[in-house]
């Protein structure tokens, strides 16, 4: 019993980190990863503004910034755990995890703020939203339309 639930650990374990055999489809995982994430920040800024001027719900806000975090957290875990192809793709996988880390350092100070009630100040801890939004858009440009 306890060798086959070892051996179904380890197989799932396995599972959860994927590999990238091209450059290609790197890139194609890296712009998905962009993607995503910028939908999470046009969410938050969007809701940052409209809490900061009171068109927003206190509790609303903070358990939908908690859920963009979670979501963003979820999007960088699995990105992360990507083998990536080459040292090039190494290199581009640890420009998109720092950006990863910037945009959830951004959300948690948003949903700290938001869960302390303090909505009027939201507006200004997601000014670096809109920039790091423009940095993911050209990741997501590392893939032809």
């Amino acid at each position: 019993m306890f060798a086959m639930a070892g051996a179904l650990a380890g197989l799932l374990l396995a599972g959860c980190v994927s590999s990238s055999r091209t450059e290609g489809d790197y890139r194609e995982k890296v712009a998905n990863t962009a993607q995503a994430v910028r939908s999470s920040i046009e969410t938050a800024r969007l809701l940052a503004g409209a809490a900061g001027e009171g068109k927003a719900p206190g509790p609303y806000t903070s358990r939908t910034l908690s859920q963009l975090e979670s979501a963003v957290g979820s999007v960088s875990t699995q990105f992360g755990s990507v083998q990536p192809p080459t040292r090039e793709a190494t290199a581009l996988r640890g420009d998109v995890i720092s950006l990863l880390d910037e945009v959830q350092g951004v959300l948690s100070q948003l949903r700290i703020a938001a869960r302390q009630s303090r909505l009027q100040v939201l507006p200004r801890l997601a000014k670096p939203l809109p920039g790091l939004s423009e940095r993911l858009r050209r990741f997501e440009e590392l893939v032809p339309t």
